[in-house]
């Protein structure tokens, strides 16, 4: 039973019983249920608005998801046989793993410096 439909019950009930509604205690009865039948719109409204925001929050996710395989394709691991990144496309690339962060930093040639920065955490990485 939802909140609107226990305060027509309640009002119901009010109506069918032999109400005097000239007392004070009347009064603020019938008061507190109007005040109820108030809240219960509201809720009902509410309650309406979040379904609507969660419907168009689903479409969005949809269609993000459609532009993001649109522009990237779909993320497949064992794609191109290398770490994750688009430049190494063939199977002679070199790949270093970052012993600060361990991002993997892939290059086509093998680098000829002792030590570069990783593009991740930009702290110099060994090569030997």
């Amino acid at each position: 039973m939802t909140v609107s439909e226990k305060v027509a019950y309640l009002k119901g009930m009010m109506e069918g019983l032999d109400f005097q509604a000239d007392t004070k205690e009347a009064k603020l009865i019938k008061l507190m249920a109007d005040i109820l039948e108030d809240i219960a719109l509201e809720l009902t409204e509410c309650q309406d608005d979040i379904d609507d925001i969660n419907e168009y929050m689903e479409a969005m996710d949809e269609d993000l998801t459609n532009v993001e395989e649109e522009l990237f394709g779909e993320f497949d691991d064992e794609e191109d046989g290398c770490c994750c990144c688009d430049e190494c496309e063939d199977e002679d690339c070199y790949e270093v793993d970052c012993p600060h962060c361990g991002e993997t930093v892939c290059f086509e040639e093998a680098p000829e410096a002792e030590s570069f920065p990783c593009p991740a955490c930009e702290k110099d990485i060994p090569l030997n």
